[in-house]
């Protein structure tokens, strides 16, 4: 204690074990007697004065007797039996009370309620007590009445320290002769005490100290006000005289009381004596106020062990004591280099009232933490201590919230305090181009894209490390491309000061999507070379290959083709190798390559079409009809389909076979009219008429024909456009009123599905759901460009208004139309998750299991398959297959191994492997600090963590270190229950009021 010293006041109420057992006998015989309601009714009124007489006269047995004869009684004759068998100990509350409800407005009441309000009293049920007199005007009540009201009612209100309140009642049952006046002594020099009238209150207790009941209650407390007094030697010799080797509240007091004084007269080995004796003599849980004088007595005379043992009973109770406690505590264990005690018990000392306390304790909270490699922590308390304190150590708690920000993963904290104090020097620049470069990148790699995007501009605001620079410009690349934003990320790419594999490949495809191919051929050669990654060389080469193959330079494309399919087999780049062969009039070839991929469910019916396209141009019909037949039946949903059957009609007429002819004619009528080669069918109908044969609906064909594809599309196309660029520009509630209005103004137009989409998926985007689904639901089953996107939105749509089964119908059907590997991961994603919300884990499992097993996914897919494995696994009960994968992910940075971490510490805490536990969640914070959802979570478990270990004052540190910084309302409140019932569990209250 040499910067802070405390002066030792003994903040508690003595009891008397004796005091209230025998008031209790001496007064369950008084007779309590009453005036009736707010106006003196004479008791004349009464069916029976005679009873009323007797019972006044408190010949209770008497009344028992004569009514107990009388077999019909009046309400007056039951009530006054009813309160004379509860005076003789033979009575029921209830049955008294039942008779008050039956008869609200008998004058009786207040007699009742006061005869009710007493019993209860000497029951100790105050609650009930005090309802039962509160009802009750003592002016209303005889003298005597009176004087036991006021004697017991004050009694009642020193329960609750209402001093004053205590103290005129009790003046009341003076004033009206309160027959017991050393017990009357006693209670009002109690109060007075509490009130700070110390000369009455010594007073009173004088005049009560002879008394057997009150008389070491009262010589306690005229020994507490002359200590308060200063006067030392007198307190040591009437608390001396009266010291016993009893165990009892009231001895342990007064050697707790002897101790204090010797503590002033700095005689610390008399004191630490004293103070251990008030401990050894207490019968229950000594007071907080005890321990901490025991504890800092202990700390004095140099036993730091016994001292952390009181200072920690002390701190493990509420209030003012506890945190006087902690205080010293912090101080003991940082001297003994005991830094996580030291940190639990400033942390615990940080809630005093006292200044100096308040403002060491966060200052030590801060340091502590830092030191302990705990900087999000660190960054919390040094904070709250710059908001607290205007003055005190502010540049050193400066230093240290920049050098944590430097090693915390809590991004935003730090991004907040930096643009709170301002960025002026170069260090405050580089650590802010540092932390909002991580908390883009922890954003982009949880796939919140927009969120990356503010902050990697943000990083670019000072650039003075020039590979972070480079990195953001690289990122925001990535995210244009995401939103295919070309010319946005190629300003990005080219931002960069040199560029890499990674680059290369992300401007190859930047022009390679804007159709740029001769700009993305050197990109995608130079990373087909340089690349270490062996997939991004193997697609570099491939997107060189059709890059090649656009811009015509067929040979070098099937040589890269040709060299790519015979490693890999995969069906795309046998199909281009056939087109390109095709190109160069290798139809032979080409044919052979078709013919290796027919098979295939994604190039299967463009192979056939190509190869029936071979024999078509080369007029060889009867062999070109055979594979458009192919593609017509075995591919039905296919593209390719409606231009199958138009060269099969041209190639049936060619080889004379006009009826059939005309049916592929009318089926591209019936099923394709809004396609563009609708025009080219009824030329053929055309063509089959001037031949000879007969065509009755060539008319109403060209009718329908004419009203889907007006002749005037300009000023459709210009709306159309406008609209899309809306759309593209992420205003998705302008997109919607745009392509409404068109498809209003345009409702036979060609393009009317693809403006449907667009309009249900502006709606999808502003979670207007209810008008995004029928429109999804309307383009279900259309087979176009938009198919996968459609269906994947629609289950998605289904999935959130938990329309569980309509999503899981929805998300089968794309898998089975097997479109395109994309669409074909987000359907078993969306059945993934649906099964997952609609507690079908099993199956949640295996589609897990087809994501990951899958060949194409993409970032984060599998990440996202685990954790949902794990959790179902979770809730499945299975421990063991949940953990596995759950340790799969734990290795991470990102928010699946900050909630993989947090599982695994929930798991060995449920197995009550509690250091385990703990040490995992201690790393969590440590790593994962921009979670903060994670982060308080955790904290809540480690506190958990503590309380199974009985180390409850680590625990109270945790939970109010939550309390203060923790934004999540829910994590709170559970925290302060908590923390609470460690209090209560704890604390002692010792008091002499009716208590034996």
């Amino acid at each position: 204690m040499t910067q802070f010293s405390v002066k030792f006041s003994l903040h508690l109420v003595v009891k008397n074990y004796l005091v209230l057992r025998k008031f209790l006998f001496l007064l369950l015989v008084g007779l309590i007697q009453t005036i009736w309601a707010q106006n003196s009714i004479d008791s004349k009124q009464f069916s029976e004065l005679s009873a009323f007489e007797e019972f006044q006269a408190r010949k209770y047995q008497s009344v028992i007797s004569e009514f107990n004869d009388n077999s019909e009684k009046s309400s007056d004759e039951e009530i006054l039996l009813l309160l004379s068998q509860l005076k003789t100990g033979n009575g029921s509350t209830r049955s008294i009370e039942n008779w008050l409800e039956k008869n609200p407005k008998h004058p009786i009441k207040p007699l009742a309620y006061f005869h009710l309000g007493e019993y209860y009293f000497y029951q100790k049920d105050t609650s009930n007590s005090k309802k039962n007199l509160i009802k009750v005007n003592g002016q209303d009540l005889t003298t005597r009445d009176r004087a036991s009201y006021g004697f017991v009612y004050g009694v009642l209100q020193l329960d609750e320290a209402n001093y004053k309140n205590a103290k005129n009642l009790f003046q009341f049952a003076r004033k009206h002769q309160f027959e017991s006046l050393a017990r009357l002594n006693y209670y009002e020099a109690y109060a007075d005490y509490h009130l700070g009238n110390e000369e009455a209150a010594l007073n009173g207790f004088e005049k009560s100290k002879d008394s057997y009941e009150f008389g070491s209650s009262s010589k306690f407390f005229i020994a507490k006000i002359l200590l308060e007094k200063d006067q030392i030697d007198e307190v040591i010799a009437l608390a001396q005289s009266e010291l016993s080797d009893e165990q009892s509240i009231t001895n342990s007091a007064l050697h707790q009381l002897v101790g204090e004084a010797y503590a002033q007269k700095k005689d610390e080995a008399k004191a630490d004596a004293y103070f251990e004796r008030a401990i050894e003599l207490h019968p229950s849980k000594p007071s907080a106020a005890l321990y901490y004088q025991a504890g800092v007595a202990k700390f004095k005379i140099g036993n730091e062990d016994k001292a952390i043992e009181f200072l920690t009973n002390a701190g493990l109770q509420g209030g003012e004591y506890a945190q006087l406690s902690a205080f010293q505590l912090g101080r003991l264990y940082l001297k003994k280099k005991e830094l996580e005690n030291s940190l639990a018990a400033y942390i615990e000392a940080s809630a005093s009232e006292n200044d100096i306390i308040k403002e060491e304790s966060y200052f030590y909270a801060a340091t502590i933490n830092a030191e302990l490699g705990l900087f999000t922590e660190a960054i919390n308390y040094a904070d709250d201590y710059l908001k607290l304190f205007k003055e005190g150590r502010r540049e050193q708690i400066q230093n240290l919230i920049a050098q944590s920000y430097l090693r915390t993963s809590n991004f935003d904290l730090a991004i907040a305090h930096l643009n709170q104090v301002g960025i002026s020097n170069q260090t405050q620049k580089e650590v802010y181009q540092k932390v909002t470069y991580q908390k883009a990148t922890l954003s982009f790699n949880d796939g919140q894209f927009a969120e990356a995007d503010m902050w990697f501009k943000e990083s670019l605001r000072f650039t003075l490390d020039q590979s972070l620079k480079d990195l953001s410009n690289y990122h925001l690349a990535e995210i244009a491309m995401k939103a295919n934003g070309y010319d946005r990320a190629i300003s990005y790419y080219n931002a960069q000061s040199s560029k890499d594999a990674l680059t290369r490949y992300g401007l190859g495809y930047a022009y390679f999507n804007k159709k740029q191919y001769k700009d993305a051929i050197p990109h995608f050669k130079s990373a087909s070379v340089s690349s270490t990654d062996q997939n991004i060389k193997t697609d570099a080469k491939v997107r060189l290959a059709d890059c090649l193959y656009a811009t015509k330079s067929y040979d070098q494309a099937l040589s890269i083709y040709s060299q790519l399919s015979t490693s890999s087999g995969s069906a795309y780049l046998v199909f281009q190798k056939g087109v390109t062969q095709k190109n160069l009039g290798k139809d032979e070839d080409a044919l052979q390559s078709f013919r290796k991929i027919f098979t295939s469910n994604r190039y299967g019916a463009e192979a056939r079409f190509q190869a029936g396209m071979i024999r078509f141009e080369n007029a060889e019909f009867k062999e070109a009809e055979s594979y458009f037949s192919q593609v017509i039946k075995d591919h039905a949903s296919s593209s390719f389909v409606p231009q199958s059957l138009l060269n099969r009609g041209i190639s049936r007429k060619n080889l004379g076979n006009l009826e059939s002819a005309k049916n592929d004619y009318e089926a591209i009528l019936d099923k394709y009219i809004d396609n563009e080669i609708a025009l080219n069918a009824i030329l053929g109908m055309q063509e089959l008429q001037q031949a000879g044969l007969k065509i009755n609906k060539l008319d109403k064909y060209i009718e329908q024909y004419r009203q889907t594809n007006p002749k005037d599309g300009s000023l459709e196309l210009v709306e159309f456009e406008a609209a899309k660029r809306l759309y593209f520009d992420f205003a998705y509630d302008d997109a919607s009123v745009a392509f409404k209005k068109y498809l209003e103004n345009y409702s036979a137009s060609q393009n009317r599905r693809e403006a449907k989409y667009y309009l249900a998926d502006s709606y999808y985007r502003t979670d207007k759901l209810e008008e995004a689904k029928p429109i999804f639901d309307e383009l279900k089953f259309v087979r176009n460009s938009f198919t996968g996107r459609v269906l994947t939105r629609l289950g998605d749509v289904n999935k959130r208004q938990e329309l569980f089964e309509e999503s899981i119908e929805v998300y089968q059907l794309l898998i089975d139309l097997n479109l395109t590997p994309k669409d074909t991961y987000n359907a078993r994603q969306g059945l993934m998750q649906v099964f997952f919300i609609a507690e079908q884990y099993s199956q949640a499992v295996s589609m897990a299991d087809e994501i990951i097993k899958a060949d194409w996914k993409p970032l984060n897919a599998e990440k996202e398959a685990l954790i949902l494995k794990a959790r179902s696994w979770f809730l499945l009960d299975n421990m063991q297959l949940a953990k596995s994968n759950y340790k799969e992910l734990a290795e991470g940075n990102d928010v699946y191994a900050a909630e993989a971490n947090y599982y695994l510490g929930l798991m060995l805490f449920q197995e009550s492997k509690y250091k385990e536990s703990l040490d995992l969640l201690f790393d969590l914070n440590s790593n994962f600090g921009n979670y903060t959802d994670w982060v308080d979570k955790s904290y809540l478990l480690i506190a958990k963590n503590y309380v199974e270990s009985d180390e409850l004052f680590q625990a109270k540190a945790t939970l109010r270190s939550i309390i203060q910084h923790s934004e999540n309302e829910d994590i709170k409140n559970e925290s302060r229950a908590i923390l609470v019932q460690i209090e209560q569990d704890n604390s002692t209250a010792d008091s002499l009021i009716r208590k034996d």
